[in-house]
């Protein structure tokens, strides 16, 4: 039997509701900030967040392990909603791609306007050099430098593109040399000594990514990206590409 106060509630119940409401109110809270917001026992909210997992009401992000509502559980803004279900379709992949090849895989949203970082899974080799990778979940990525944005980028049209340079305030025509480049290539491949994120690696990094499409139209990407001493591009390429692509071929299926 589930405890009840006097009036006839179902403890549980209100507590699991509580966690949910806050959670709708904050989009992503972590252990400890729930505990500390409803008050409860940390074993008592690990138990609550671990049913709602469970019961398909929560997603946990595979890099910051935060909590968040799953995509079904959203309502208001289409795009949230489908970044959320693309997120939630992608993890398992992502999880068991990064552990086959060895490197980090990261995943972008991409509206049409902005490309956003909103997953990435670090392998077990990996995890002492990326301490800090769960800082750049929810941070925009660049069109013009990383290589997620150079596959988004390969997929649009010129005029598209065009719009977009004037947006992020880049020059047209150098825009198009990479996407043009990045089209000739057949994948984006990061462009070495930039870095647009506020958080900096203490290396040097690599990456090349491919575009993730859903219902004719590009979404987003998928990028496996290493520290720079480890692999050349030419060998990551020849050796995972095929498994980077396979992988996304697995997720559109399950988009569409």
């Amino acid at each position: 039997m589930q405890a009840r106060d006097e009036s006839g509630t179902v403890r549980s119940v209100e507590r699991a509701l509580s966690i949910v409401e806050l959670l709708g109110e904050h989009d992503s809270l972590g252990l400890e900030e729930l505990h500390y917001l409803t008050g409860l026992p940390k074993a008592t909210v690990s138990r609550l967040l671990h049913t709602l997992q469970d019961r398909g009401w929560l997603y946990r992000g595979l890099c910051d392990r935060r909590y968040r509502l799953s995509a079904r559980r959203l309502f208001g803004d289409p795009e949230l909603r489908f970044s959320r279900h693309l997120v939630e379709q992608a993890s398992p992949l992502l999880k068991e791609l990064s552990e086959h090849t060895g490197l980090v895989t990261d995943l972008s949203s991409f509206d049409g306007q902005d490309l956003l970082v909103v997953e990435s899974s670090v392998p077990e080799v990996l995890r002492k050099r990326y301490p800090n990778n769960r800082l750049v979940m929810g941070l925009k990525a660049s069109l013009f430098y990383s290589a997620m944005g150079k596959a988004c980028l390969a997929e649009l049209d010129e005029e598209h593109a065009r719009r977009l340079a004037v947006r992020h305030r880049l020059c047209s025509d150098d825009l198009l040399r990479v996407q043009q480049q990045a089209f000739n290539q057949g994948f984006g491949e990061r462009t070495e000594g930039s870095w647009e994120y506020a958080v900096r690696l203490p290396f040097l990094i690599r990456a090349v990514a491919l575009p993730v499409r859903s219902q004719g139209r590009v979404v987003g990407s998928m990028a496996l990206q290493w520290p720079r001493d480890e692999h050349s591009v030419s060998s990551v390429r020849r050796r995972y590409l095929d498994n980077l692509a396979e992988t996304i071929s697995r997720l559109q299926h399950r988009l569409d």
